[in-house]
C-alpha cells in the first residue's frame, strides 16, 4: 500500500496540473480568486512546486533511478526559472527570464504529470 506521501503528491500534482489545465483552457471561472493571480505570484508557485517535485524525485530513486533521475532533472529546471524570477523581483539579480503566462500554465500541468507519475513509482 502506498503510503501517506504517496498520496500527498498525488493530490499536490492533481491540484498544479489542474491549475496549469483551467487557465490553459481559459476555464477560470472554475479557479476564482485564483484566476487573476499575476506572473510575480506564478513565479512563486513555479518555484515551490519546482522544489517539490526535486524531493519527491530522492523518493523514486530508489527503486526507479530512471524515473527518478527524469523528475529531478525537471524539478530542477522548473525550479531554477522560478527562482530566477522570484530573486530579480527582489533585486537579488539583475535579471529575469520572461515566462509568458502560457509557458507557466504548462509548466503547472508538467509538474503536476511527474507528481502524479511519482506516486506510482514509489513503494
Amino acid at each position: 500500500m502506498h503510503a501517506a506521501r504517496h498520496w500527498i503528491s498525488f493530490f499536490v500534482g492533481l491540484l498544479l496540473g489542474l491549475f496549469g489545465l483551467f487557465n490553459l483552457l481559459g476555464k477560470t471561472a472554475w479557479l476564482g480568486p485564483l484566476a487573476g493571480v499575476t506572473g510575480s505570484v506564478l513565479a512563486y508557485i513555479l518555484a515551490i512546486g519546482g522544489l517539490y517535485v526535486i524531493i519527491d524525485s530522492f523518493f523514486e530513486f530508489t527503486f526507479h533511478s530512471g524515473m527518478g533521475l527524469t523528475t529531478l532533472l525537471i524539478g530542477l529546471v522548473v525550479f531554477g526559472l522560478g527562482l530566477v524570477n522570484v530573486l530579480s523581483g527582489f533585486g537579488v539579480l539583475g535579471f529575469s527570464v520572461p515566462i509568458p503566462n502560457l509557458v507557466y500554465h504548462m509548466l503547472f500541468i508538467v509538474e503536476g504529470i511527474f507528481l502524479m507519475i511519482g506516486t506510482f513509482t514509489m513503494t
